[in-house]
C-alpha cells in the first residue's frame, strides 16, 4: 500500500473513532429511503442464509450423520474423487429390518410377508426422499447460495465502499482549510459514485422478488410431488395389508397338534443302569484319562468349556451389513467387532479383526462388552 493509500485509511479511522467518540451531528447522513433498503438487504441477507441453514436440517435431521458427511466429502474433494456421500435415510434403515426379518419367517407366515412388503415400501420411500434431497437442492437452495455469493455480495462490496469514502469526505470537510479545496471536492465525487452504485445494487436486488417467490414455489412443488408419491405408496400398501388380513380372516383356524415322543428318541435304557433296578452294582473301573483342569473363568454351571469372552468393548453382527457409503465399516452376521466409540443413538464407530474402522448402525449389533461411561 502506498503513502497516500496509508494516510487515507488512517484518516477514515479517525473520521470513525471521532464520531463514536463525539457523536454523528457532523456526519453525513443518507435520506430516510435509502437507510430503509440498507435495513430490508440486511434482513434479507440474514433470512437467506438462515433458511438455507433450516432447509437442510430439514432434509436430514441428524447432526451428527450430517457432520460426517461434510467431514467425508471434503476428504474426498482433497483427495480428488468429488464424491458425495448419500444421506442414510431413516426408511431405507426400517426397510433393510423389515426384509431382514420377513425373509427370515418366510413364505410360511403371514407376519413375515407382510414384514416384507412394508419393507419394500419403505425403500420405495427412501428413494423418493432421496429426489427429494436432489429437487429441493437443484431448484432451491442452489438458487439461493447464488443469491447469496453473488447479488447479495455485490451490494455488500458497493455499502462498504460508501461507508469508507464517506468516512474520507467528512474528515477532509471537517478540517477544512487544512485540506486542499480540490481534495474535497474529489471526495465528494467519489461519495456520489458509491451512494448510486449502492443505491442501484439494492434496489435491483429488493426488486427481484418474483424470483425469490418462484424459488419458495418450486421448494413448495418439490414437496407437493414427493407427498403425491409417498400416498400412493402408501395407499396400495394399505390396500395389500387389508386383503392380507382379509384372507387371513377367511381361512380355517389352525388347530395345534399333540406332541408324541417318537420311537428311538429315547432310546433303550440298559438293565443294570435303570432306577428301578435294586441289585447290587459292581463299580466300573475305567482307564480313561481324566479331564483337564479349566480355569473358573472357562467353566459353566454345567462343567462346560466356553470360549473366553473379550475384554475390551466390543460387539457381535446379529446379521450381515453391507457398506454401501464411504466410512462405513460392513462385517457379517456373527462377526466381533471392536467398539471404538458411539456416535449417536444410531450409530457406532468400530474396527475389524483386519484393523478396518468405520460407522455402522446400532440396530445391527449385540454389544457384548459396554463401553466405559
Amino acid at each position: 500500500m502506498s503513502m497516500g493509500g496509508m494516510m487515507k485509511q488512517f484518516h477514515k479511522a479517525s473520521q470513525y473513532m471521532s464520531e463514536k467518540m463525539g457523536g454523528e451531528s457532523d456526519k453525513t447522513k443518507m435520506d430516510e429511503e435509502f437507510v430503509e433498503m440498507e435495513r430490508k438487504v440486511d434482513l434479507m441477507a440474514k433470512a437467506v442464509s438462515e433458511i438455507m441453514t433450516h432447509t437442510k436440517e430439514y432434509l436430514q435431521p441428524n447432526p451428527t450423520t450430517r457432520a460426517k458427511m461434510n467431514m467425508m466429502n471434503i476428504s474426498s474433494k482433497i483427495q480428488g474423487k468429488q464424491r458425495d456421500m448419500k444421506y442414510p435415510q431413516t426408511e431405507s434403515i426400517l426397510a433393510d429390518t423389515m426384509l431382514k426379518f420377513g425373509g427370515d419367517l418366510g413364505e410360511s407366515s403371514h407376519f413375515g410377508d407382510a414384514m416384507v412388503e412394508v419393507g419394500e415400501s419403505l425403500r420405495q420411500l427412501s428413494e423418493i426422499k432421496d429426489s427429494l434431497d436432489v429437487g429441493v437442492k437443484q431448484d432451491f437452495l442452489d438458487p439461493l447460495q447464488q443469491l447469496l455469493d453473488k447479488d447479495i455480495k455485490e451490494v455488500m462490496h458497493h455499502r462498504k465502499k460508501l461507508s469508507g469514502r464517506r468516512l474520507d469526505y467528512d474528515y477532509k470537510r471537517k478540517k477544512g482549510t487544512k485540506v486542499p479545496q480540490e481534495e474535497i471536492v474529489q471526495a465528494e465525487q467519489k461519495l456520489e459514485e458509491s451512494l448510486e452504485l449502492a443505491d442501484m445494487s439494492m434496489f435491483n436486488l429488493l426488486s427481484g422478488d418474483v424470483e425469490q417467490v418462484s424459488q419458495l414455489a418450486a421448494l413448495v412443488e418439490t414437496q407437493v410431488e414427493y407427498h403425491r408419491q409417498s400416498t400412493d405408496i402408501l395407499e396400495a400398501l394399505h390396500e395389500k395389508l387389508q386383503e392380507r388380513i382379509s384372507n387371513i380372516n377367511s381361512q380355517p383356524p389352525r388347530e395345534r397338534k399333540a406332541r408324541q415322543m417318537q420311537a428311538g428318541m429315547m432310546g433303550d435304557t440298559p438293565q443294570d443302569q435303570s432306577p428301578v433296578n435294586t441289585g447290587p452294582s459292581t463299580p466300573k473301573i475305567t482307564s480313561d484319562p481324566l479331564p483337564p483342569i479349566l480355569p473358573d473363568s472357562l467353566i459353566t454351571l454345567t462343567g462346560d468349556a466356553v470360549a473366553k469372552p473379550p475384554q475390551q468393548p466390543s460387539v457381535r453382527g446379529l446379521y450381515l451389513f453391507e457398506a454401501e457409503n464411504e466410512g462405513e465399516l460392513g462385517f457379517k452376521e456373527g462377526e466381533i467387532l471392536t467398539l471404538i466409540s458411539q456416535i449417536d443413538e444410531n450409530w457406532y464407530e468400530g474396527m475389524n479383526d483386519d484393523g478396518d474402522t468405520g460407522y455402522f448402525p446400532v440396530s445391527f449389533v449385540e454389544v457384548l462388552v459396554p463401553l466405559p461411561n
